[in-house]
């Protein structure tokens, strides 16, 4: 907090002043500076505080077999060679070689980006899967698998271990025992801490936030003038005879007087309220956002944002709701929906073509019951070849003496993989469930599903039953799976009559051209089959049960949209912000997510604005980071730096026209927003996993999501507990009305400082005495200076915040308007105020110089004036705080009296600042006087002179557009251009 150029001049002249016996000034600015750091220290740790007890709510406890004795302790400190016991719902604390399970899956998406559950066997691995290139690294990876200590590949290996439990991944089924390999650093997921290390450091070293880079350089342009300006002012007084600027009257000598006014110079100068203003409208946007459930964790975060052009977001979870739901299904060659989404039971099947607000229509379909039968067979069929489970939790309350009491209400807890949650939800909607047909249709035999089958199938006994599925044999195998797969392996399918038919030709083509329609609309396809027996089959594996099958039906899942997000992505390309969809889906499935909520519009090259990463990204990548390697290995070459320039920039061709990006893996995410960068863009980027890490650390804003592992959380800058990318909009909005609002009272603090300092420069030239002591000067800066600007950073958003181009890094604080308005308004306020201070010298000492009058008459004369000119000055910047809350609109538009926060401030500083000037004995501190009622009437009136001006100038702005941000076309373009390039160091 304290590392800030204009902190660390206010120091300087804090000890300066202290140096010349100015101890109340030095004390004043020591307290700003000190409250300014405990605003930001505070409001940072409450966002650590909000993110632990986030974390917290995760449990943290594991089994553990110690002293053959179970144990409960915490996952932390869990060693080597711990057995651990784990079951349904609970966190991998380590990496675990597996010794027992049963029914045993885990969900790796943490570290894979990947969805589908994993089943896990402790039996020996004879080989590692093909994905697996190198020999050696295969024996290596197998020796450990198997208990054998071998060294670790350099390489990281891919995680296609079946024997072996990966750290913070999760436990979707089954229980199982396992001996702890290895923990913390050393774990897979530790290795991952090293890229992000490398990536913070990067970020580190490479450009800072823009809020602070801009603060940086006003400050320097400050605190040059600031000392150009006291440096004048002294050279003037001491080198004239007699001193211009000096009291006759003083005892002290014309160099230590002159002395004292440039230290007020520069104390004039710089803002001392300013830091603490800009840390107070931080923390007050964290708390806007806090509330938004977006939980920000730096202040200068909550600015950066602010200027974010791209948002790269995950699209499950963030985009979409995260619930998979079953929508429609294709049944004898015809298409039903079904209603209702989410995770509820509330829902009914109807023909698609069905009108939903026909009650009638709907009636009559139901009380169909051929219908009815065909229906039941097919979703009776999902139910008997799913594992997910569901359950009523009853809510309890807490009572007095640690008892609790169940209440009436409550919810459903659904358990396994979300894919088949969507389907028991939808069968139980048909009130039909796996538990109420395991009696008639008992299973014997399950082959679970692996990624190079695509399918899982179960065999099932027939017991007593009425119902005529599986063409009433004894025995049948239910197979469940990807609808190509499956399709490939049907031989028959069942008809439009439901009776089952031979398939030919024309039949695959109508049920692929089918399977094709329900994928255009984002769905994802799962069909159902069967193959039926007189016997109990002997040879139950996949070969056998999962060929030569009869097609039932196949279903279209969804994950929804989730309520605003599309117009939340109009809002953000309104605003010039670019949002790009990252997800592990096939090309055709995300383009039609991304078609539907218009991040992909009509008249755009698709072939460019959507990506597949495993034939277009990755290749590149992976020889960029190996390029990259060597060069930091000072291996690098002239040849290698060429290819690495010409492969970054290959890769900032693709991402600049990207829009989607189809087949990503979490890995692929730091090559993008390394590439977004280099084009000067200020990115922010999702994610939720281990993977993520690096690409949240890297990018100018990390978007953790609340449900993420702690990894991602601890990388990010912003973590949003409820995962939605309207929040992630609502932010950007929050940060550009902060940054607009740091504007305002930069606007109003300079045009008031700048104009004192210039006030006591003419003064000096003039030859005049300084018209303000420099007690005087710092009541100033931190009465009507403070307040306001305080009440400026409450200001609501301007109506077109949202409507504008983002701002580029290379923007300046102040811009062309403000530029104008400080000039005009320091001018304006410069001149009434040496009309005041003079009109004030020549009524009470007879000259214009105030030299007319000799001893006390002469001291009392400079005094009137110069409380003439104090309180001229304190009105004038009082009303010119109100028509600074608009840079633009006029202060009769936006409202006089509609920020409250403006009343209580303008109110404050006039009621402190009439107590010095009126009160005995506080007046003598402040070398104040008692004015009459013409003096009054001479500072009231020209104290309206600057706002009349201000409002003058604000017609011309609006008239003539000056200074106005282009709105932004919502539309974009087929060809996007190039953007421009900047090259960072690798």
């Amino acid at each position: 907090q304290l590392n800030d150029l204009l902190v660390i001049m206010l120091i300087v002249a804090a000890i300066v002043a202290a140096a010349l016996s100015q101890v109340a000034a030095s004390v004043a600015i020591i307290v700003i500076v000190t409250a300014n750091a405990f605003l930001g220290v505070q409001q940072e740790m409450s966002a650590a505080s909000a993110l632990e007890e986030l974390q917290s709510e995760e449990g943290t406890t594991v089994a553990v077999i110690r002293d053959k004795e179970e144990k409960k302790i915490d996952s932390k400190f869990v060693v080597p060679g711990d057995i651990v016991l784990l079951k349904l719902g609970e966190k991998i604390p380590a990496d675990i070689r597996l010794i027992e399970a049963a029914d045993f899956t885990v969900k790796e998406m943490n570290l894979t980006g990947e969805s589908r559950p994993v089943k896990k066997s402790p039996e020996v691995m004879k080989h590692v899967p093909h994905r697996q290139k190198a020999a050696e690294q295969e024996d290596e990876e197998i020796g450990e698998a198997n208990g054998d200590q071998k060294k670790e590949p350099e390489k990281e290996k891919a995680l296609v271990l079946t024997n072996f439990l990966y750290s913070s991944c999760d436990v979707l089924t089954g229980r199982g025992k396992g001996v702890v390999v290895k923990t913390g650093i050393n774990t897979y997921v530790g290795r991952i801490f090293e890229l992000i290390k490398k990536a913070k450091a990067d970020k580190e070293s490479g450009e800072k936030s823009p809020l602070k880079e801009k603060l940086e350089k006003l400050g320097k342009k400050l605190g040059i003038a600031s000392l150009a300006i006291s440096l004048v002012v002294f050279v003037i007084g001491v080198s004239t005879n007699p001193c211009r600027g000096c009291d006759p009257d003083s005892d002290q000598p014309a160099w230590l007087q002159m002395l004292l006014v440039a230290v007020s110079l520069t104390v004039a100068a710089v803002p001392e309220s300013l830091p603490v203003c800009v840390t107070l409208t931080l923390a007050l946007g964290m708390r806007h956002m806090a509330k938004k459930k977006a939980l920000v964790r730096r202040l200068l975060s909550v600015e950066t944002l602010g200027s974010a052009d791209i948002i790269c977001t995950d699209k499950t979870g963030t985009l979409t709701a995260g619930v998979m739901t079953a929508v429609k299904f294709m049944l004898g060659f015809k298409t039903y929906k079904i209603t209702g989404l989410g995770h509820t039971f509330d829902g009914y099947v109807v023909p698609e073509e069905a009108d939903l607000s026909d009650g009638k229509a709907i009636s009559k379909y139901h009380a169909d019951e051929k219908m009815k039968e065909k229906v039941d067979f097919l979703w009776g069929a999902y139910a008997l070849c799913c594992n997910a489970k569901f359950s009523w939790e009853s809510a309890r309350e807490e009572k007095k003496g640690g008892k609790s009491e169940e209440k009436e209400d409550g919810k459903w807890v659904f358990e396994g993989d979300p894919t088949e949650t969507a389907l028991v939800i939808a069968a139980k909607k048909l009130q039909i469930t796996r538990e109420g047909l395991s009696a008639e249709f008992k299973r014997i035999k399950e082959n679970p599903f692996n990624s190079s089958r695509k399918m899982m199938s179960v065999v099932l006994r027939r017991g007593k039953t009425e119902k005529d599925w599986f063409q009433c044999e004894p025995y049948a195998a239910v197979v469940k799976g990807a609808s190509e797969q499956v399709l490939r392996k049907c031989t028959r399918v069942v008809g439009k009559d439901g009776k089952v038919v031979d398939m030919t030709p024309a039949l695959m083509q109508e049920l692929r051209d089918g399977i094709d329609g329900f994928a255009s609309k984002s769905l994802r396809v799962l069909a159902v089959a069967y193959k039926t027996f007189d016997y109990e089959p002997v040879d139950m594996t996949p070969e056998a049960m999962e060929d030569e099958l009869t097609l039932i039906g196949f279903s279209g899942l969804i994950d929804p949209v989730r309520k605003g997000v599309k117009e939340a992505i109009a809002t953000a390309a309104g605003a010039g912000i670019k949002t790009v969809m990252i997800t592990g889906d096939y090309a055709k499935t995300a383009k039609a997510i991304a078609q539907s909520i218009d991040i992909i519009k009509p008249g755009m090259v698709e072939s460019r604005a959507v990506i597949e990463c495993d034939t277009t990204v990755r290749p590149k990548s992976k020889r960029i980071i190996e390029i990259e390697g060597l060069i930091d290995a000072k291996q690098g070459t002239p040849e290698l730096q060429a290819e690495l320039e010409e492969l970054e920039e290959q890769m900032d061709n693709i991402t600049s026209q990207a829009y989607v990006f189809s087949r990503a893996k979490p890995e692929d995410k730091l090559i993008i927003v390394k590439s977004y960068q280099r084009q000067n863009h200020v990115c922010a980027m999702t994610g939720d996993g281990v993977n993520d890490g690096p690409a949240l650390q890297r990018a100018d804003i990390g978007v953790a999501m609340g449900n993420g592992t702690d990894v991602a959380k601890g990388a990010s800058d912003m973590v949003l507990t409820d995962n939605n990318y309207v929040n992630i909009v609502d932010a950007v909005y929050e940060g550009r009305k902060i940054y607009c609002n740091i504007t305002k009272f930069v606007f109003f603090l300079l045009s008031t400082n700048v104009a004192e300092v210039f006030l006591i420069l003419s003064a000096s030239i003039l030859g005049l005495p300084s018209p303000l002591l420099p007690v005087q000067i710092l009541w100033l800066n931190l009465c009507t200076d403070g307040f306001p600007a305080v009440a400026l950073a409450m200001e609501a958003g301007e109506p077109n915040i949202m409507k504008e181009g983002p701002r580029t890094r290379q923007e300046p604080v102040i811009e062309k308007v403000m530029l104008t308005g400080v000039c005009i308004q320091t001018i304006v306020l410069t001149c009434t105020c040496l009309v005041v201070y003079i009109v004030g010298l020549i009524w009470n000492n007879d000259s214009w110089d105030g030299l007319g009058v000799d001893g006390d008459a002469r001291k009392r004369g400079f005094e009137v004036a110069q409380t003439m000119t104090i309180f001229h000055i304190v009105f004038a910047e009082l009303l010119r705080a109100y028509g600074s809350r608009s840079m633009r609109e006029s202060l009769l538009t936006i409202g006089v009296f509609s920020n409250k926060y403006m009343q209580y401030s303008v109110l404050g500083s006039m009621g402190a600042t009439l107590f010095i000037g009126l009160t005995p004995g506080v007046m003598t501190v402040f070398s104040m006087r008692y004015l009459n009622s013409r003096e009054w009437s001479l500072v009231i009136f020209l104290a309206l002179i600057p706002i009349i001006v201000d409002e003058i100038t604000k017609i011309f702005y609006r008239l003539t557009g000056f200074g106005v941000r282009p709105l932004i076309n919502t539309m974009p373009s087929a060809e996007p251009p190039q953007p421009s390039r900047v090259r960072l160091s690798v």
